[in-house]
């Protein structure tokens, strides 16, 4: 447990000290404050027009419908592009630099290299939302109350699609020596898993129920609307363990080699 630890407090404090996670906080801020007024704003206008038009009907006006939901869909389609630039530096530049291997030196399983890295990228990823969680609590000032236990649901469901894009992304860059093609796989795969629900329409349809189980997008939509099945939070822990344990298996073909 404490080389485990030691492993993450090592990564953790890595990326803390480099210019990119900043820049890449700042953008993430940025982009999902714009996506929050953006849609509170939207939100408010709609809600002024059905309430000086009594005849005019809009199908779920609520904030958790109408603003919530919309929110957290956006910030996974922001992640898809951030994770795999977060997470490219996992094993690669260790590859690179030729610091993994001095790491597989030590008396170090390599069960807890992967979860020490994995869990210093959920802390990086939690420094990166939890800071969002604010706009909910200003959008008081404009008498936008949300649910707390919705709220609590949701960010849960993003936490778990978070750990989800970061374990595939992890098992990406332990292919590769190489962080740009790193991330440009990652990307390609995380966005295939994400539209793959899209394609259920165009095939035949016992194929498009499975297409449907397999998207991450279908998983997560009850997830952003405060509702908790746990048919979906099977899905994401199955998929978070299945992608860790291909990164475990990544690492150990040194072993094979030999």
């Amino acid at each position: 447990m404490i080389q485990l630890i030691a492993i993450a407090r090592r990564d953790f404090t890595a990326y803390l000290n480099s210019f990119s996670f900043y820049v890449l906080t700042a953008f993430f801020l940025g982009v999902t404050g714009y996506f929050f007024w953006s849609g509170l704003s939207y939100f408010s206008l709609i809600s002024f027009q059905v309430a000086t038009n009594p005849e005019a009907q809009v199908k779920g006006l609520n904030l958790t419908e109408g603003v919530l939901s919309p929110f957290l869909s956006n910030m996974t389609v922001l992640m898809l592009l951030l994770i795999p630039i977060l997470t490219m530096r996992a094993f690669s530049e260790e590859k690179r630099l030729g610091t993994l291997e001095l790491l597989f030196s030590y008396p170090i399983s390599d069960l807890q290299i992967v979860i020490g890295k994995f869990l210093s990228l959920l802390g990086l990823f939690a420094v990166f939302v939890f800071p969002t969680i604010s706009y909910f609590y200003l959008g008081g000032v404009v008498s936008a109350q949300f649910e707390t236990p919705t709220l609590l649901s949701g960010y849960g469901g993003l936490f778990v699609v978070g750990a989800s894009f970061i374990s595939l992304s992890m098992f990406i860059s332990s292919l590769t020596e190489h962080q740009a093609v790193s991330a440009g796989i990652g990307f390609v795969i995380l966005l295939f898993f994400w539209i793959l629900g899209w394609m259920a329409e165009w095939v035949s349809p016992a194929l498009g129920t499975i297409l449907r189980e397999l998207s991450l997008v279908e998983h997560f939509y009850d997830l952003s609307r405060g509702v908790l099945d746990t048919k979906d939070i099977a899905f994401f822990v199955l998929f978070i363990l299945f992608f860790l344990f291909a990164s475990l298996c990544s690492l150990e073909v040194r072993t094979w080699k030999r």
